[in-house]
């Protein structure tokens, strides 16, 4: 069975310490956070983002440093 759990943009940001809403899109718009994956069809306008992925990159398991801690850094 697959898992069907989603994040909405405010649960993602919430889990990555509460991340600006404005340093969240630059850094999606610069690839840096990889493991969203946005679920299709949308609800309405409301993007989703599978869950599954967002636990195993909060977990360490994604298999690469965490970006976004060195890029909140920087910025």
């Amino acid at each position: 069975m697959t898992d069907r759990r989603s994040y909405t943009i405010a649960t993602v940001r919430a889990l990555l310490d509460d991340m600006p809403r404005r340093t969240f899109f630059t850094l999606k718009a610069r690839g840096a956070l990889p493991f969203l994956e946005e679920l299709k069809p949308r609800l309405g306008r409301r993007i989703r983002y599978r869950a599954d992925l967002v636990d195993r990159y909060l977990a360490n398991q994604w298999g690469r440093p965490r970006a976004v801690a060195a890029q909140r850094k920087l910025g």
